[in-house]
């Protein structure tokens, strides 16, 4: 993404030169509260995309969207669901809505509950549709920055999830090199 001109991040820094990247971002986000979608920012080390994802929930925030984030960070790359985990907090009161079977296998994957590892297509079954309802209480963006230092279990359910978005009214916007 590449623009020229100047935008404003809400009432913080201005980002100059990005009109057209904010614009699409929005209009992205605007679609996503109404009809879900998936959206994968790229861009070298050092181009913005970071910024972009403030600006985005920035918007989505003022647009009173549910707002929800996870950045990868290295350390944390060989944790199990550790992203899913930073992701799904805001929602865990809203585990009890989900299946048993649905409830259970989440609630051991992200380590509120003991058991054998969950399988992983009920886990990604499970974190879709809490974002799915989460979504039809109150339009909902999922940020996730840092994508290559997502744990491998995160990012499997991740892309699971961002696949099956549309539709919903949840929006899945990532960053990646």
């Amino acid at each position: 993404m590449s623009g020229g001109g100047s935008a404003q991040k809400g009432a913080g820094a201005p980002l100059v030169g990005r009109d057209r990247d904010i614009e699409f971002i929005r209009s992205f986000v605007n679609q996503a509260a109404i009809g879900g979608g998936a959206l994968l920012v790229s861009g070298e080390i050092g181009v913005g995309k970071t910024v972009l994802l403030e600006a985005a929930a920035s918007y989505a925030a003022a647009a009173r969207m549910r707002v929800l984030r996870a950045a990868g960070a290295e350390f944390e790359a060989s944790v199990s669901f550790a992203a899913l985990h930073q992701l799904l907090i805001p929602v865990f009161d809203e585990l009890p809505q989900l299946s048993a079977v649905q409830g259970r296998a989440l609630s051991v994957a992200v380590g509120l509950s003991d058991g054998p590892p969950p399988d992983q297509l009920i886990v990604s079954n499970a974190a879709l549709t809490l974002l799915v309802r989460a979504g039809a209480a109150r339009p909902s963006l999922v940020i996730v920055d840092d994508l290559p230092w997502v744990d491998r279990s995160s990012a499997v359910v991740l892309g699971f999830v961002a696949r099956r978005l549309t539709g919903s009214r949840v929006g899945f916007l990532a960053a990646s090199r």
